[in-house]
This record gives structure tokens, C-alpha cells and sequence, in this order.
């Protein structure tokens, strides 16, 4: 087992949170010749782990990096995709599951959370993205980076209420779901429902690095579904009749049809690790890939100063069922 300096690790963390290194001083030392030259930074990391972490954590908006995945080089292009998931008169529940390496996705709805539902996963002109293009000029494809983001803007600020949750499972886990509390269970992250943009992102399973025909079946990644991984988005306890915005992001490298005039790029790259990417990722920054830690975390912060302001004023009777009350809602 390969031991991984931790100075490479906190440097992989920064990059892929955005956040800028910190300032410091190179340290000089005398070449050969006497002259003084920077010393080497022992702990350098491939620039495409680096690019490929920024971009799986920030799927919508980080530049699509190049030579991920080994193998034949193709075009690289980040597609958005807009649509609603929209309830009836007696649905309160609801979701979207997206299997970016395929193209495959599909939106469900339920009267409750434990109502009996099938995902079938399929193309769809709405959901997922790119399929304009792609569906026309597409032999093959990948995806190096994905997510769903969702808001619930229907809801007045009377009606605020369900909760939310999010995370990325296996294929096969995911057309195994059998209701919306299933999906729940499954989970990696879940809050009260707000009026805020969430966004749940996928990361990649060992298999998704191999190419898969468009809207084909999970066959062309090598008929292991353990192996490719689904992100997933669902709510429940709302109102009904409730509107629910989905916006997907997908960045596919693909390869032409033979019939377009396009030419393949005739290059081939040994690519990376990209689980060692998600690893480390996981390891140092827990629930990257969702952001419904950061409501929950919102939510008990304001408890928290709630706490302080009636402290401050001598109501410790008060604060302590304050505080109390809002622990109890996160289950601590």
C-alpha cells in the first residue's frame, strides 16, 4: 500500500475547495555549479488529479481537464440540461436520478414516501443533457464530472416544509429503489427543506472510465453495474401540486459516429487514477459531493446564536429548550 504524504494531501484538499495555497517562502539551495535555485517540492502531484478534483467538485463551473481516463482520446464538452419535476393534486414526493454514463435518467413522483415506485432509467430530450447534440453525432462516451441542482421555488414562505436528501449510489442500486423513504435510507446527506439551490455530485465508480454507447445499455461499460455510479436528488413531506426545478450538468468526452465528417482524435493517454482522486477526496473532505450538510449546518448554527443572544440576556431556561429543541431536529 502506497503511503500518501500528507503535505500532498492538504495541497489536493485546497485545490479541489477553491481555496488559494497558502503564501511561502521557497527554500533556496546551491546546484553544482554553487549557483542558488528553488528546491523541488517533493510532494508534486499529477496536474490532472488537481484538475479533476476541482471539476468533480465543481461540476457546473471548473475548466473540463484533459488525459483523465486512459485509453482513446475524445472530445470534451460540459452539457446543461433544464427541466421541473412537477406533483399532482396528491403527490407530496419526488426525485431525479441521473447515470451520466450513459446518458440515462429518469424523474419520479409518489403520493407518499412509501408508496411503491419502479426508476427505469432512459433517454429523455428534457433531462439529459446534451441529447440534442449527442444523440446525432455520438458514438461513445464518458463523463469526467456530473451533477443535479434543485430549488423548490413554488414553495411561499408560509408553506416551507418536507426535506430533502442526496448522494450517488451504484447503478444497479439505484433502479433497485422501491420508495421514496428507500431512497432516504440510502442517502448520504439530507435537511429541511429551503428555498435555497442545492446541488448533489457525482463522482465516479472504476467502470465509468471506460466508454459506454450513448443512451445504450450499461453493456458497453463492461456489464458490471457495481462499477458505474448514479446521483440522485429526492423530497418528501411537501405540499402538493409542488413545482420542483432540476437543472443537470454533465461533462461527457465523446467520441464522432462514423456518418458525422467528424474525425477521432487518434491519440491515446494513460490517464490517472481517478479513484485515487475520489478517494482522497472523501477522506479529507467528508461529504464534498452534497450540499446538504451545509443546510443542516445552517440550521443549527442559528440555534446555536439563539442560544447565545437569550443567554446573554438571562433567560438560561429558554436557551437550554432552545438548544435542546434544535439538537433533537438533527437527531442529536
Amino acid at each position: 500500500m502506497v503511503k500518501v504524504p500528507a503535505k500532498l494531501l492538504r495541497s489536493l484538499e485546497r485545490i479541489a475547495l477553491g481555496r488559494a495555497p497558502r503564501p511561502r517562502r521557497q527554500r533556496r539551495r546551491r546546484n553544482k555549479r554553487g549557483n542558488m535555485t528553488a528546491s523541488r517540492n517533493p510532494t508534486n502531484i499529477p496536474k490532472q488529479h488537481l484538475e479533476h478534483a476541482a471539476v468533480l467538485q465543481r461540476p457546473f463551473v471548473a475548466p473540463p481537464p484533459l488525459g483523465i481516463y486512459d485509453g482513446e482520446i475524445g472530445t470534451i464538452n460540459r452539457f446543461i440540461a433544464d427541466g421541473t419535476v412537477t406533483l399532482n393534486a396528491t403527490q407530496t414526493c419526488g426525485g431525479m436520478l441521473y447515470h451520466p454514463n450513459t446518458g440515462l435518467v429518469t424523474s419520479l413522483v409518489a403520493v407518499t414516501s412509501s408508496t411503491a415506485i419502479t426508476p427505469t432509467l432512459a433517454t429523455s430530450i428534457v433531462f439529459t443533457p446534451g441529447y440534442g447534440t449527442l444523440s446525432t453525432i455520438c458514438q461513445k462516451r464518458r463523463s469526467l464530472a456530473s451533477g443535479i441542482r434543485f430549488s423548490i421555488p413554488s414553495l411561499s414562505l408560509t408553506t416551507v416544509v418536507g426535506e430533502f436528501c442526496m448522494g450517488v449510489v451504484s447503478y444497479d442500486t439505484a433502479v433497485g429503489f422501491t420508495s421514496i423513504d428507500n431512497i432516504f435510507t440510502l442517502s448520504q446527506g439530507r435537511a429541511n427543506v429551503t428555498r435555497d439551490l442545492h446541488e448533489a455530485r457525482w463522482y465516479p465508480g472504476s467502470f465509468d472510465s471506460k466508454y459506454s454507447t450513448f443512451s445504450g445499455t450499461i453493456a458497453g461499460t463492461g456489464a458490471d453495474t457495481n462499477d458505474t455510479n448514479v446521483v440522485f436528488v429526492a423530497f418528501r413531506g411537501v405540499p402538493v401540486n409542488t413545482v420542483c426545478s432540476i437543472q443537470i450538468v454533465d461533462v461527457v468526452e465523446w467520441t464522432p459516429k462514423a456518418n458525422t465528417g467528424l474525425s477521432v482524435s487518434g491519440s491515446t493517454t494513460s490517464g490517472i487514477s481517478h479513484q485515487d482522486t475520489v478517494a482522497l477526496l472523501h477522506k479529507h473532505s467528508p461529504g464534498w459531493h452534497h450540499t446538504a450538510k451545509q443546510t443542516a449546518e445552517r440550521l443549527l448554527e442559528d440555534t446555536v446564536h439563539q442560544v447565545g443572544d437569550l443567554a446573554g440576556k438571562g433567560l438560561k431556561k429558554a436557551a437550554t429548550k432552545i438548544f435542546e429543541g434544535g439538537l433533537a431536529a438533527f437527531g442529536l
